[in-house]
C-alpha cells in the first residue's frame, strides 16, 4: 500500500511536470510531421512507386513456370504419347517446365523502367513537398497563436488600467470632482474592454484548436505554446535576408516543387517513347522441357504360339501360300517411371509478332502520350512561374512589413505619449471622459497594430528563411 501511494505521487508529479511543458515551434513541427496522415499516405505512395520500379526491372528477366495435368479421356481419341487411336478410358499426365523472354520490343521495357524510375523520384519529392506544406501550415498557425496570446496580454493590461481608473473615478465622483456621466463612461469603457478580452480569449482557443488539428495532436495533456515576452529579439535574428535573386536561385535548384515537375516531365517522355514502341515488332525466345504418362502406352510381357496365318500367295504355278506364325500377345501399361524417362520432350523457338492493326489502340496511346508530354512541359513552366511569383510576393510582403512595423512603432510611441498626457489632464478635470477614452482606445489599437505588424514581419522572415532551405524556427 505504501509503495502504491508513493507511485501515485510520482505519477502525479510527472504528469503535472509534463503538462507544464511549453512546446516550441520546432517541437510542434516535428510532432506534426510524425503524425500527419497526409505524410504517411504519401510515404506509402512512394513505396508503391518503388515496387512498380522494381517490377519494371524484373520484366527484363525470363518468366519460368511449371505445370502438371491429370485427365481422363473417354471414347475414340488419339493418345498424345502413342499417337494411336484409343477406345477405352485413358488416363494421361503431363508435366512441363517452360520459359520465355522478350528479346526486343522497340525498347518498350527499357523506357518503362525509366518511366517508373522517374515516378519513384517524383513520389519521393512529393513526400518532401507534403512535409514542407505541413511545416508551413503549422508555422503559420503557431505564429497566430502567439499573436493571440500576446493580444490577450495587451488587452488584459488595458483592462487592469481601466479597473484602476474606474476605482479612482469613483473616488473623484464621491468627492464631487467629476460628474456622474464621466464615471459611467469609464465604467462602460471597462465593460467594453472586458468583452474584448473574452473575444480575444475565444479567438485564442479556436486558433489553438486549429494548430492541434494541423499537428494531429490527440494527447490528453493540454497543448501549451512557448510564448515569447518580446518579439523584437526574435525579429532581429531573422533580419539578414539576402537579395531576391539569391533566394530565387536557391529555391529553383533545391525546393521539391520544381524537381517534382521536372521528374513528371521525364516520366511523360519515357511513357511517350514506350507508346511509340508499340508499333515495333516483338521478338521473343521460348523454351520448354516436359514429359508425360498415359495408360494407353503398353509393352509386351509374353506371347503364345497358336499355329500359322496365311499372309500371302506367290505368283508361281502352282501358287504357294505364304505363312507366318500366329502369336497371341499379353500387354501391360508401361510403368509410370519408365514413361517419364521415355517421353521427355524439349523445345526451343523464336516468335516474331508484327503489329498490323489492333483497332487503333496503339495509335490512341501514342496520341495520349504526346498530349501528356505537352501537358508535363506546360506544368513545369507553370510551376516555375508560380514559385517565382510566390517568392517575389513573399519578398515584397517582407519589405512592406518592415516599413509597416517602423510606422507602427512610431505611431505607438506617439499614442503612448498622448495617452499619458490625456490621463493627467483628465485627472485634473481639464478634459471629458469621452476624450480620455478616445485617447486610450487609440493607444490600445496602436499596441495591437504594432503587435500585428511584428508577428506579420516575423512570419515573412520565416517564410523567406524556408525558401532558403533554413529550418522553421523562432
Amino acid at each position: 500500500m505504501k509503495n502504491f501511494f508513493l507511485f501515485s505521487i510520482l505519477f502525479y508529479i510527472s504528469i503535472n511536470i509534463f503538462s507544464q511543458q511549453e512546446w516550441s515551434l520546432e517541437q510542434c513541427i516535428q510532432y506534426g510531421v510524425q503524425n500527419s496522415l497526409n505524410i504517411k499516405n504519401q510515404a506509402l505512395n512512394a513505396e508503391i512507386a518503388k515496387a512498380n520500379h522494381l517490377q519494371s526491372k524484373l520484366a527484363l528477366l525470363p518468366d519460368i513456370h511449371a505445370a502438371a495435368t491429370h485427365s481422363y479421356n473417354y471414347g475414340k481419341v488419339v493418345d498424345p504419347f502413342t499417337n494411336d487411336f484409343a477406345m477405352d478410358r485413358i488416363q494421361t499426365n503431363n508435366f512441363y517446365l517452360a520459359s520465355s523472354i522478350v528479346l526486343f520490343n522497340g525498347l518498350k521495357l527499357l523506357n518503362n523502367i525509366k518511366e517508373q524510375m522517374s515516378n519513384t523520384n517524383t513520389a519521393e519529392l512529393l513526400l518532401k513537398k507534403t512535409e514542407n506544406d505541413v511545416m508551413l501550415n503549422i508555422a503559420t498557425l503557431y505564429l497566430q497563436v502567439i499573436f493571440d496570446s500576446l493580444n490577450i496580454s495587451t488587452i488584459h493590461q488595458q483592462v487592469i488600467l481601466s479597473e484602476l481608473q474606474v476605482n479612482r473615478a469613483e473616488l473623484l465622483y464621491e468627492s464631487g470632482s467629476i460628474s456622474e456621466d464621466n464615471l459611467l463612461n469609464l465604467q462602460a469603457q471597462l465593460a467594453s474592454e472586458q468583452s474584448n478580452l473574452i473575444t480575444a480569449e475565444g479567438r485564442y482557443e479556436l486558433d489553438l484548436l486549429a494548430l492541434k488539428q494541423a499537428m494531429y495532436y490527440n494527447d490528453t495533456v493540454p497543448l501549451k505554446i512557448k510564448i515569447p515576452t518580446d518579439l523584437q529579439p526574435i525579429i532581429d535574428k531573422h533580419v539578414n535576408i539576402p537579395p531576391l535573386d539569391t533566394i530565387l536561385l536557391y529555391a529553383f535548384n533545391n525546393l521539391p516543387d520544381i524537381k517534382v515537375a521536372e521528374w513528371q516531365l521525364q516520366s511523360a517522355k519515357y511513357s511517350f517513347k514506350a507508346a511509340k514502341g508499340n508499333f515495333s515488332p516483338t521478338l521473343s525466345l521460348s523454351l520448354s522441357y516436359g514429359t508425360g504418362y498415359s495408360t494407353a502406352s503398353k509393352q509386351i510381357t509374353e506371347y503364345e504360339y497358336s499355329g500359322y496365318d496365311t499372309i500371302g500367295i506367290t505368283t508361281g504355278t502352282p501358287p504357294n501360300f505364304v505363312l507366318a506364325p500366329h502369336l497371341n500377345y499379353n500387354y501391360q501399361t508401361i510403368p509410370f517411371k519408365n514413361q517419364l524417362n521415355d517421353n521427355i520432350n524439349q523445345s526451343l523457338g523464336l516468335s516474331l509478332q508484327i503489329p498490323i492493326f489492333n483497332r487503333g489502340i496503339y495509335h490512341n496511346q501514342y496520341q495520349i502520350g504526346k498530349i501528356n508530354l505537352q501537358i508535363a512541359e506546360n506544368n513545369l513552366e507553370q510551376t516555375k512561374l508560380n514559385l517565382q511569383n510566390i517568392i517575389e510576393q513573399a519578398y515584397y510582403d517582407m519589405v512592406a512589413a518592415e516599413k509597416k512595423l517602423d510606422a507602427r512603432n512610431l505611431y505607438l510611441k506617439a499614442q503612448k505619449i498622448a495617452y499619458y498626457n490625456q490621463q493627467e489632464r483628465f485627472e485634473l478635470g481639464l478634459i471629458s471622459s469621452i476624450d480620455f477614452m478616445n485617447s486610450k482606445n487609440q493607444y490600445t489599437q496602436a499596441e495591437i497594430q504594432q503587435l500585428q505588424a511584428s508577428v506579420e514581419l516575423l512570419f515573412r522572415y520565416i517564410i523567406l528563411d524556408f525558401y532558403q532551405g533554413k529550418s522553421l524556427s523562432l
